[in-house]
């Protein structure tokens, strides 16, 4: 019997196994891809964040964009054709009824305007009121009283101005819950067809008597476009820092006519009371040698309209107000593009590029040109 059969260990078959060096190794070799990979996901969900940030940022702008140019395609004058006096310098007889009229023209009451920002105010300064704005009338359909008319004629008009959200802010809020804020807006002038009375308690009415904004009643006035301006406005973008126009013609007409364009409104004026728009006078018609009167560009839609928006994002913009003191700037003497005349429209907008680029401000531009559809004009107007 052999006895050291049963004291003797057994032997067991031989398994490898990882050493502890190697399981080092590899726990640091698996660290590491494991940071690359959570570096790599946080470098995509940035962008990511960053992408939908703009998107959402100038969502405001380009809504607003689309808003402007819609309605201003609806822009009309409703024009027709009556006597004109040269002693009343209108379709209004004399006093002397044998006074025969010069001849027979269109007529309009309504009017077309497109002047710079800052005469808009009053006491502005071009800081406040940059670019141009734009005054028109639709018909858009707003009535305070009345639903289903959506052929009544309304004023609509926009314009960029710096202001806070002071006013803005709800007043059943505790102070400090919004902060204020001062930022350039895109505003939209838009009066209801009626005369209407505002309350006292909205904004821009300091607290005193209701207010009564006119309405429709206001468009043969000379400044109709100032009238309620305050209570009628409303800001529909945050963050636009300039709003561009540019009355045009179709490039073929211009070139048979061996004009520029922007022939119409070279210095980025327009007045549909206006027989000659490259001045800043208002012209009457004038007569010609053959007796017939000569009107001009006056009761006429421009053919198209060049529409620029230029629209800062919210995150540089806050930092470069904070820089400024939260003061206005004059942008356009600044970057050292007045935009005063549209033949150097792209030179101004270039320099405009460059100034933002240099404060670092995050910015997109809109442009679109958009055809007048209730313009008239022949061939012998071109």
């Amino acid at each position: 019997m052999n006895i050291s059969a049963y004291f003797l260990p057994s032997r067991r078959p031989f398994r490898p196994a990882f050493t502890l060096v190697e399981l080092l190794v590899s726990t640091a070799v698996l660290s590491i891809l494991l940071l690359v990979t959570l570096s790599a996901l946080e470098t995509m969900q940035r962008s990511w964040r960053e992408t939908k940030g703009k998107v959402n940022q100038f969502r405001g702008a380009r809504i607003a964009f689309e808003t402007l140019t819609r309605n201003l395609s609806q822009a009309t004058l409703n024009t027709y054709w009556d006597y004109h006096f040269t002693a009343t310098e209108s379709n209004v007889p004399p006093a002397d009824v044998a006074s025969p009229p010069a001849g027979y023209v269109r007529q309009s009451e309504l009017d077309f305007r497109v002047l710079p920002g800052v005469e808009v105010g009053t006491g502005e300064e071009a800081s406040e009121l940059p670019g141009h704005a734009l005054f028109f009338q639709a018909p858009l359909g707003l009535s305070q009283g009345y639903r289903g008319l959506g052929n009544l004629l309304n004023a609509r008009g926009y314009y960029v101005r710096f202001q806070s959200n002071e006013d803005q802010r709800p007043a059943f809020l505790p102070g400090g819950v919004v902060p204020v804020k001062f930022r350039y807006q895109l505003m939209e002038y838009r009066p209801p067809a009626e005369q209407v009375a505002i309350p006292a308690t909205t904004a821009n009415t300091g607290g005193g008597a209701n207010q009564t904004v006119q309405g429709n009643t206001v468009y043969t006035r000379p400044d109709w476009f100032k009238q309620d301006l305050e209570t009628a406005s409303r800001p529909i973008a945050d963050n636009i820092l300039l709003l561009l126009i540019s009355p045009q013609v179709p490039i073929q007409a211009a070139e048979a006519a061996a004009k520029a364009p922007y022939w119409l409104a070279p210095l980025f004026r327009y007045s549909s009371r206006d027989a000659n728009n490259t001045t800043p006078a208002l012209d009457k018609p004038t007569l010609r040698r053959d007796g017939t009167l000569d009107q001009g560009t006056r009761h006429l839609l421009p053919p198209l309209v060049r529409v620029t928006l230029v629209a800062g994002e919210e995150g540089s913009l806050n930092q470069w107000h904070a820089a400024n003191g939260n003061a206005a700037v004059d942008i356009c003497a600044a970057a050292d593009a007045p935009f005063a005349e549209a033949r150097h429209y792209d030179r101004d907008l270039t320099r405009l590029k460059e100034y933002l680029t240099r404060e670092r401000l995050n910015f997109r531009v809109f442009t679109a040109t958009v055809p007048m559809r209730n313009a008239a004009w022949d061939s012998t107007t071109y």
